[in-house]
Parts: structure tokens; sequence; C-alpha cells
């Protein structure tokens, strides 16, 4: 299936009249109602009122990406706006440069692969100028429709693992302390850190399990004696503060790393099998994204 099949004339508004996004949303909903799309327009006007602007994605300042999950829809549709000038993201806000382009996805709780296959395919598609350069020209819906590249994108078939990923990550350098990791944890609510070299290559993972190893010895040891005590696996000599011993003495290093190219499948298999809960994910050997089981589950499940 193409990205395009995913689309209608009379859902494709040119030129989209709005000022700011809400209205832009609210006119991308009337398209899809007039087309006999909803069971419930009510319901989809007062999500587009009460969710936007703040659900909404902006993808390189050249488009905005509105996609809900809401029974008020019977199956996935999508709706695209070309506006003749700036979009401003808030209503108090002048736009004197920024998206003009506008796509509005909705899809029931049920289908929640199709969704995510969509939200994915379109945010990777309007990243790329040629396509965005295509339907800035465009002057009515079939331009829209037949616009190259746009019309050339194929649909994954698979759910992959760029779909699902945190792009963002934090991470600890090899020579950090163990206490500054595990204050990081702390502070961003995370069970792990992945640890990688100036060049962005995951070396390891440091965890709740080794701060708890490394630090918590210490915190016993203290109160009872006011001495150090040294974890197990380290050398009963070695009678330094464990909060200062660096991440790459008590990180794991049997990390197992996966592509952005995999699919859900196959990590889904790693996740069963292997009982592993969380992985960085590289390009190349670079650390650009991380997942974890509870991210899946989230995203296939959640709102």
């Amino acid at each position: 299936m193409k990205l395009v099949d995913l689309l209608a004339p009379e859902r494709v508004v040119v030129p989209l009249t709005a000022q700011n996004l809400r209205e832009a949303g609210q006119r991308l909903i009337e398209a899809l109602i007039a087309s006999g799309l909803s069971g419930e327009p009510e319901a989809l006007r007062q999500l587009v009122t009460e969710a936007l602007p703040e659900d909404a994605v902006t993808l390189g300042g050249q488009a905005y990406l509105i996609h809900f999950r809401t029974d008020a829809v019977k199956r996935l549709v999508v709706a695209l706006g070309v506006a003749p000038a700036p979009i401003a993201r808030r209503r108090e806000v002048q736009a004197r440069r920024g998206a003009r382009i506008v796509v509005l996805i909705l899809a029931p709780q049920k289908e929640a692969a199709t969704y995510l296959q969509a939200a994915s395919a379109f945010a990777r598609t309007l990243g790329r100028r040629e396509v965005v350069d295509a339907l800035l020209k465009a002057q009515t819906p079939r331009d829209v429709l037949e616009a190259a590249p746009l019309a050339d994108v194929q649909l994954p078939g698979q759910l992959m693992i760029r779909d699902f990923m945190t792009p963002k990550v934090l991470s600890v350098g090899p020579e950090q302390t163990l206490e500054f990791a595990a204050r990081l944890m702390v502070a961003h609510e995370i069970p792990s850190l992945p640890v990688v070299a100036d060049s962005g290559v995951v070396l390891g993972m440091v965890s709740h399990r080794e701060v708890l190893r490394f630090l918590l010895p210490k915190y016993v040891k203290r109160v009872s004696t006011g001495e150090f005590l040294a974890p197990a696996r380290r050398d009963p000599a070695d009678r330094r503060d464990p909060s200062a011993i660096p991440v790459r003495e008590a990180m794991d290093r049997s990390v197992l790393c996966i592509s952005e190219d995999q699919t859900l499948a196959d990590v889904a298999s790693l996740i069963v099998n292997k009982d592993i809960d969380r992985f960085p994910i590289v390009r190349d050997g670079v650390l650009v994204g991380f997942i974890t089981r509870g991210d899946i589950v989230r995203r296939l499940f959640g709102p």
C-alpha cells in the first residue's frame, strides 16, 4: 500500500485557511466529517478543541502531525492540508515563518499497529525536503495526491523499531562516577543508562542493579562502623569511596544492541526468549535511541 492510498481528494484541503493549529485541525476534522468517515462528529470536534495544540508534533519546522486514537472513527483515516501561509502553533502567536503542511491521522483503538505505521511513515516522509517542496507547490487536492515523491512512498508492511524507539537518550561516559550515574537515574526516573564512548559507541549499561551492588554496602557499613566496604567483586584492599568508582568499572558489558531497522517481531522474540526488557538502539555502532518493554506496550495499548 502506498501512503497516498490513505488519502482521498475530499480529505485534502488546499488551500488550508487557518491562523493557528487549532483552526487547521478543525478544518481537517470538518473535511473528514463531510466525507462520511466519522460516526461521532461531535466527539471529533471536541477532541481537537481540547487536545490542540499540545498534542501536535512539529516535523522539522516544515509540517505539523496531529494523530489520535479514538473510537469516534471506525477505521484509520487521514486528512492533509496545505496552507498558503505559515500556521501559528498557538492562537496568541503570529506566525512569520513555520509549518504550512498539516496532517491529521485518526484510528480506532483496535488498529494500533496500522496507526503507528501510518504516523511513522508520514513523519519520515515529511522530513524529506523534496516531499515538502512538492506539497507546497500543490494548487489542488489532485496535485497533492500526485506529487512526486509522495505518491511513490510505500507504507511499511511491518512495524519497525524506529516506530517505537525513544530517539533522545540520556547516557553517561565511562569515566563519570557511579554516584553521578545514580543521581541521573533518580532525577529522570529511569532504571538504567547506556555507557557510551566519546564517539557514541555503546560500551555497556549501568542500572539500579550495579548501583545497589556497589553503593549499598557503603551506606550499610558506614552506618555500623563508619568504614567503607568495597563490593565483593573488587580487591578487598581497595578502600576507595564506592561513590567515586568510574562507571566503566561497574557497568555491565554484556549488552545486546539492536538496529532501528529491525522489526518489532524480532525484538519481541528477544524480549520473550532472553528476558531482556531494554535495548540500546544503534546505527553503524553509534547510539541513536533506546527502547524498553514498557515503550512497546504503551504504544500498542496506550491512548
